[in-house]
């Protein structure tokens, strides 16, 4: 059986393709939080006492040009994402295929191919009984 640490390489790819897959996420929330409305503060009081305003200029507001699609990912993050989930689903079937060919005993392979319960042909029974019949004619004449 093999040691443990030989399964480290296998962690590592697998935290390193889930980062890869939480980057763009974490990447999207880096963006600056909501501060509230742009604008000048004016304290006003109510019941008959005299306010204060104080007006202030405010800059003109900032266009974000449109594009022509919906929004979401591009196309090149898509192509990413797949290529991260065949490499995933490749490293967990090689881990099951190695781990299965590890507890599976030596000679499982020879006895796949062979037929189970099939009888064999009357020409090779008869060669077999013929030679086994041989060897026990040997066998006594050493005795």
């Amino acid at each position: 059986m093999r040691q443990a640490w030989l399964r480290m390489p296998a962690s590592v790819a697998a935290l390193v393709l889930a980062g890869a897959l939480a980057l763009p996420a974490g990447a999207l929330a880096g963006s600056p939080p909501l501060t509230g409305l742009p604008g000048g503060a004016g304290a006003t009081a109510s019941s008959g006492q005299t306010s204060t305003t104080a007006s202030s200029t405010t800059a003109a507001p900032i266009t974000i040009p449109s594009t022509s699609s919906g929004g979401g990912l591009p196309s090149y993050d898509y192509i990413l994402i797949a290529v991260v989930v065949l490499i995933l689903f490749a490293t967990i079937t090689y881990l099951i295929r190695r781990d299965a060919h590890l507890h599976a005993p030596r000679h499982a392979a020879r006895d796949l191919d062979r037929g189970r319960g099939t009888v064999a042909p009357q020409t090779e029974r008869r060669k077999r009984s013929r030679a086994r019949a041989k060897a026990a004619r040997r066998a006594r004449r050493r005795k």
